[in-house]
């Protein structure tokens, strides 16, 4: 069976999945655990207790900032599209995982 080709600009969803789901998972784990590690280093530092989705948000805001400077510039910053995505992935990654129904 031929493999279709990906229709244009969606190639940064698939770098993002490669992302999230192989490198990096295999080098910090699932996101609950990364992101668990993050919930608590950010409570110890500053007494702010956050769900792993909202540290999860706040890096896509990170991103969105960047993309956002970067465009006003008149240049679209790859890898923070694709890391946006790749956080928006592990959002739902996290979800998949605390609510999984079993069969």
């Amino acid at each position: 069976m031929q493999e279709q080709a990906r229709p244009a600009g969606t190639d940064v969803l698939a770098e993002a999945l490669e992302l999230v789901s192989n490198q990096r998972q295999a080098t910090y784990g699932h996101p609950i655990d990364d992101y668990g590690k993050v919930v608590e280093i950010v409570a110890s530092l500053t007494g702010i207790k956050m769900t792993i989705e909202q540290a999860l948000l706040f890096m896509v805001s990170v991103k969105l900032a960047r993309l956002r400077t970067n465009l006003e510039r008149g240049v679209l910053h790859r890898d923070s599209l694709v890391d946006a995505m790749g956080y928006l992935t592990c959002i739902n990654m996290v979800w998949e995982a605390r609510n999984v129904v079993p069969q």
